[in-house]
């Protein structure tokens, strides 16, 4: 008698705790669902699609701790909202983590509906080796893409290395100017550039503090910002001014959210 009642307790228990599991696995399913939701919630159609597009052209070669990304994306909300009257519009931007652990690039877009940042998409990078002769840290801080500074397109050419030092021909380079860093304690200026890098010897290396003090992203990369212009807002402005229409592409496809701001961050 002892052990049918004990029989039928065990099964009540196990029932009850099945029915929680299968429950709590139904609400941990809800929550990821809500929060893919909410994460989308109030974001143009076109917005959605970059993430999209982003994913095929550039690859998901990054994974990122959902901690680390609301840091960062805190950090670009802030350093966006400091430009006051330029965040009254929402925009694409890139944003680069100098961290010499993470060396991570996305494309993100600031929604001005709500000072809220979406991210589109992350990628490698390299920014300034400090370490050694002649290098650079790569500076923090917000810097525009303005015809001011007109950028450039590589050539292709090679050094006595066999290097590409900015890419394929054809490459886009984004020229932001001379800009203040530090080499031991000294104030130094260095000319900060973003620009893709050798797609045979310099690609492989991207991931690690590695460059001069400039930026170098993946080709593909380079591709993605270059032909959907999500830093060409003011070059977009004076696309009929020949000295500037010539640095973009005929067969471009420009954003409807187009930005100009480079944010370099440092979440060590």
């Amino acid at each position: 008698m002892k052990a049918k009642w004990a029989f039928a307790a065990t099964t009540v228990f196990l029932s009850v705790w099945l029915s929680f599991f299968v429950l709590a696995i139904g609400v941990a399913e809800e929550n990821e669902r809500s929060i893919i939701k909410t994460a989308s919630m109030g974001l143009p159609e076109e917005v959605q699609k970059m993430r999209a597009i982003f994913k095929e052209a550039v690859g998901v070669k990054v994974a990122a701790e959902a901690d680390y990304l609301n840091q960062v994306s805190q950090d670009a909300a802030q350093r966006l909202l400091s430009l006051g009257e330029s965040a009254k519009q929402s925009q694409y931007f890139l944003y680069v983590d100098r961290n010499p652990n993470k060396q991570i690039a996305w494309v993100g877009f600031f929604n001005a509906s709500d000072g809220s940042v979406a991210i589109i998409g992350l990628d490698k990078i390299s920014s300034g080796n400090e370490k050694r002769k002649g290098f650079f840290i790569t500076p923090t801080g917000v810097f525009k893409n303005s015809p001011e500074i007109i950028g450039y397109r590589a050539l292709g050419t090679k050094n006595e290395k066999g290097w590409r030092g900015l890419g394929a021909k054809g490459s886009r380079v984004w020229d932001f100017g001379w800009q203040k860093t530090k080499k031991k304690g000294e104030e130094r200026l260095i000319r900060l550039l973003v620009h893709a890098t050798d797609p045979i010897f310099g690609e492989k290396r991207l991931g690690k503090t590695d460059s001069k003090g400039c930026i170098r992203i993946s080709s593909k990369l380079n591709r993605f910002l270059d032909y959907y212009g999500l830093l060409d807002k003011s070059y977009e402005a004076q696309k009929d001014d020949k000295r500037i229409s010539w640095m973009l592409k005929p067969n471009r496809q420009p954003v409807l959210f187009a930005g100009q701001y480079l944010l370099v961050g440092d979440s060590a």
